[in-house]
């Protein structure tokens, strides 16, 4: 079941992730192959702040990109934007609201990233610990050095 689960999180990653953030709905208990009652290794507000993130920067960047539009000034040199131009030939505001748009981007993509090269632990983790608040004591979780990490009924 496991197998599966991260799989299609995997799908939801590479083909919504990077601007829905739709991946975290694996986590969600009766969604997305999730068999279990508990949440596990994320609460609902963790999960929904994850995909409000991913929407909170989708949408600064679109509307810092529209807002800028009206206040672009064509390089001198004939090319779309250099840092020549951007710091040199746009106005401050231009200027501020394009580098602005460019961390928002920049943000998303790291945490898309991030989420993709974490995505197979969290889910294998979280698995185990909604098994254990479940009471599908069967599965064997792994110990840290001070003990289990999940506590027992």
């Amino acid at each position: 079941m496991c197998s599966g689960r991260i799989a299609l999180g995997y799908v939801a990653w590479v083909l919504l992730g990077f601007m829905t953030g739709l991946h975290w709905l694996v986590f969600i208990p009766g969604l997305c192959l999730n068999p279990y009652r508990s949440y596990g290794m994320f609460s609902l507000c963790a999960i929904l702040s994850h995909m409000i993130a991913y929407w909170v920067a989708n949408v600064a960047f679109w509307v810092f990109r529209q807002t800028m539009l009206p206040w672009y000034i064509p390089c001198s040199g004939g090319e779309d934007m250099s840092p020549a131009c951007l710091f040199n030939e746009q106005e401050t505001r231009y200027t501020a609201f394009y580098v602005i748009h460019l961390i928002l981007l920049l943000f998303m993509l790291i945490k898309w990233i991030v989420d993709g090269l974490l995505l197979w632990y969290w889910i294998r983790r979280s698995d185990q610990k909604a098994a254990a608040q479940d009471g599908h004591h069967g599965i064997k979780l792994p110990q840290s050095e001070y003990g289990s990490d999940v506590q027992r009924k």
